[in-house]
């Protein structure tokens, strides 16, 4: 249903996917890495649950707020870098 490779390297890759398992929607974020016929293989490292809207819900309120915190400490960086190399250099 649904496939999106988030992370990727040489040797794996992070991929969030949602497929259907007896008629429930399940969310997945799970590592693949290469076979030796070079394919995509996914392996048990990785988290699932039911996709629903609660579920949903939760996991975009955690990632707006990480969005939120990488973007002030992006913020903060660029106005106080100066600063802040002086405050941890001693």
């Amino acid at each position: 249903m649904y496939d999106r490779v988030i992370y990727e390297n040489e040797t794996y890759q992070w991929r969030v996917t949602v497929n259907v398992f007896h008629d429930v929607e399940y969310f997945h974020l799970r590592k693949y890495i290469l076979d030796f016929d070079e394919k995509w293989i996914p392996i048990k490292e990785g988290v699932c649950f039911p996709l629903d809207l609660n579920n949903i819900t939760e996991l975009f309120t955690a990632l707006v707020e990480i969005l939120s915190l990488a973007e002030s400490k992006a913020v903060i960086a660029k106005h106080f870098n100066e600063i802040l190399q002086d405050t941890y250099q001693e």
